[in-house]
């Protein structure tokens, strides 16, 4: 294995999961909310997960953070390669050194992930307090620095300012500074822009792209909108009720997609050219509970193309080496048509 500070080259992965295990021990007894997962992402690229809600997109990025909920949140099988290290075997002391420094997160919803209690200043302080320097007035000066490179005006009177005082565009733009202050190699944003409208929206999601030109970090992009994935991305991976339905290059997977699933999220999508009031396509039925899993393939439920083989568990195929569908059936649907 590759020491910690063993150099990469800009094709091996920064990022590795292998059939990651994610489980949550319930009244129902212990349920698995990630079965079975794996992606990997390099360096200057950009991964879409993308799934309904429920799915476990938001399950596998805790898990490689390892901010799973405790007691009652465990990792029970897979490997999280992060650089050539293993994050489900490092001790809790040595993913902090890794956690906000090598790896970044930018959350959901600013107002949770901001302290309401404490300054801007302050917030950011911490973060290279913890990482790069003990002097306090340097880590003010490196917050002042880093609030001016995500764009918010007059960051030397914003580090004095609260959570409260900020409109939601700007809060998300400190998370932002936060999740990039240590220049990080990965930075997992879990849908970063859904509670904003959708100017403000564009602009995040500019600014990510911007700074990841300019730094060259990976990122993984959680979200449930294909329109942001078409926007932002480079290779997605589909979840569905805890696992991986298809995973490969964006423009592959919009233009063939293989999977049922992906069919139905995309056909779903509403279109200009569709004649007014005409009813959008939608997937019928619902995900099943978790405690309720069918044994084959978990899709089996809502999909129209389901025939008695289904009910096996599906295998991995590859549709071409870099394209990849847990379907049974893919080679024989016809042609996709949105």
């Amino acid at each position: 294995m590759p020491s910690a500070d063993a150099p990469l080259s800009a094709i091996d992965p920064v990022l590795e999961v292998r059939d990651l295990v994610t489980s949550f021990d319930t009244d129902s007894g212990r349920l698995k909310a990630v079965d079975g997962v794996g992606f990997s992402v390099r360096r200057g690229r950009t991964l879409g997960i993308v799934g309904e809600s429920g799915c476990g997109k938001s399950v596998t990025a805790f898990s490689i953070m390892q901010l799973l909920p405790r007691p009652m949140g465990h990792i029970d099988g897979g490997q999280v390669l992060f650089e050539g290290r293993d994050l489900t075997q490092l001790p809790p002391e040595e993913m902090l050194k890794i956690r906000g420094n090598r790896i970044g997160m930018i959350f959901q919803e600013p107002m949770t992930a901001l302290n309401p209690l404490h300054t801007i200043g302050r917030q950011l302080s911490e973060v290279f307090l913890l990482h790069k320097t003990t002097d306090r007035r340097a880590a003010l000066a490196m917050s002042v620095e880093i609030l001016a490179k995500v764009g918010i005006p007059s960051p030397e009177v914003r580090v004095g300012e609260y959570p409260h005082q900020l409109s939601g565009g700007m809060r998300q733009r400190v998370v932002i500074a936060m999740a990039l202050a240590c220049k990080p190699s990965l930075v997992i944003a879990d849908e970063p822009t859904t509670a904003l409208d959708v100017t403000i929206q564009a602009q995040i999601l500019e600014l990510m792209q911007a700074l990841q030109d300019e730094m060259g970090m990976a990122i993984i992009l959680i979200t449930h909108d294909l329109g942001v994935i078409a926007e932002m991305c480079d290779d997605v991976v589909v979840m569905y009720a805890g696992r991986v339905a298809e995973v490969g290059p964006v423009d592959r997977i919009f233009a063939a997609p293989s999977h049922p699933y992906t069919r139905g999220l995309l056909a779903s999508i509403p279109r200009l050219e569709r004649p007014r009031k005409t009813r959008l396509k939608v997937i019928e039925g619902l995900v099943p509970p978790l405690n309720q899993m069918p044994a084959g393939c978990r899709f089996q439920n809502r999909c129209p193309f389901r025939t008695d083989i289904c009910a096996q568990p599906p295998p991995a195929d590859f549709v071409t080496p870099d394209h990849q569908v847990a379907c049974h059936r893919w080679r024989e649907l016809p042609a996709f048509q949105p």
